[in-house]
Parts: structure tokens; sequence; C-alpha cells
């Protein structure tokens, strides 16, 4: 496991320290305690470092079935949470398997400072800004993205009769072995009105299947890489 992320140190310079037999410079005693005050915050960086890169090495071992997962952190950035929580959110690569191929990822998490743990992150396969293609409706691909979606909504809604309707979907690479689609479109309740509906999967072009299919209703969204722009960026 690999995990590096830039640091910011400052050294304050500090006199000798006196023999025992004369009384302390304050100032050495000063200039110490910056020292170890610049030593805390690297401790404490490494610490939330190798959290973070031990949450996402979890989270896609479980995504994708795989024990073997290496993970690289290139750009971290935190912004306070709560009293005791920071938002960790960043850029890196990974690699799953055998593969020779590092991906690019982005994530985001939660860090509790008390315990020097994260919980599970929300990740995105493939570049931050990847150039994207248009996938036709008609498509097979489009169309089984549809059918993954509705049997997901006949789930939740086992009371109610809901169907998507998409208006559009787009697939950009992620590696040369996945692609991440989004689509847009409505969700449309028989007898309650439509909602606004959004999706994101993985798609898997090696084993040719879905690795995750995910929506969300609704005007608002909670995606990860929508979040607010950190404060505190190392």
């Amino acid at each position: 496991m690999m995990a590096a992320a830039g640091v910011a140190t400052s050294v304050a310079i500090a006199q000798k320290p006196q023999p025992a037999t004369t009384a302390p410079d304050a100032r050495w005693v000063q200039a110490q305690a910056k020292v170890d005050d610049a030593e805390s915050r690297i401790q404490g960086d490494q610490a939330m470092d190798a959290a973070v890169a031990a949450a996402v090495i979890g989270a896609v071992a479980t995504e994708f079935g795989e024990r073997k997962v290496e993970v690289t952190l290139d750009d971290v950035a935190v912004a306070p949470a709560s009293i005791r929580d920071r938002t960790v959110s960043g850029e890196g690569r990974l690699r799953i398997g055998g593969d020779p191929e590092w991906i690019a990822f982005q994530f985001e998490v939660l860090y509790d400072t008390t315990n020097a743990s994260a919980g599970v992150p929300a990740l995105r396969l493939g570049d931050a800004h990847p150039g994207t293609d248009t996938i036709p409706l008609e498509s097979p691909l489009a169309a089984e993205l549809d059918a993954r979606v509705n049997a997901e909504l006949s789930s939740e809604f086992a009371s109610q009769q809901v169907e998507l309707v998409t208006t559009r979907v787009t697939a950009a690479e992620a590696g040369s072995r996945f692609l991440r689609i989004e689509a847009t479109g409505t969700a449309e309740f028989a007898g309650e009105g439509t909602t606004p509906a959004q999706v994101r999967a993985l798609y898997d072009r090696t084993a040719d299947e879905w690795v995750r299919v995910r929506y969300e209703l609704g005007t608002t969204s909670n995606w990860a890489d929508e979040a607010d722009t950190a404060v505190a960026i190392r």
C-alpha cells in the first residue's frame, strides 16, 4: 500500500540549549514546542493518509471481489465537518488484481480525528474530467442499464408503480478495462407525477458485467464529486 500526499511543515530556528547549571533560555523552550507541533501535524497527516488509503483499498476489494488492491493518493484536500471529523477528498490511482494498469480515481470520505479512522469512501474511477461519448438510447448497453435501474426502483417502491424514462446516456473510459456510465431522465410514478433521476454506473468490459449501478431521485444530488471545495489543501 502506498499513500503519497504533500505535507507542509515549518521549522523554527532555536539557540543551542544552555548547560544544566544555567537557567533555560525561554526562546529555546518556545522553539522546541513549535517543532513538536510540526511533528505532531506530520504524524497526524500520515495517520490520516494511511486510514484513507486503507478505506479505499477495503471499498475497492469488496466491490470488485479482489484480494489484491494497490492504492496511491496523489492529491488530498481536507475540510472540517465537525469538531472531531474532517471531510477528506482528492485524487489517486489504483491497481486491481494482476492488472498492469493504474486507474485514476476520485474519492471523498469522512475521517475521525479522535480515533484516526476513516468511514466508507465514495469513489469514482477514471479521470476527473474525462472525454465522454453519447450512448444511443436504443443500444443494448442503455437498455440493460434501464432494466437494472427499473428493477431496483421496483424493489425500493414495492407499493408503487414506477418506471425510469432515460433521456441521455454517456460513457467515459476509466482505464482500458472499465466504462463509467452516467444517465439522466425522470422517474415516473403512476398517478403521482415525476421526479428527476440521475444514474451512475461502472461497467467492466473485460468481464462483460456491471460492477455497480446507483441512482438518485430529486433535484438535489449528493454525488461525492459535487461537494463544496475544501478550505484546506495538502
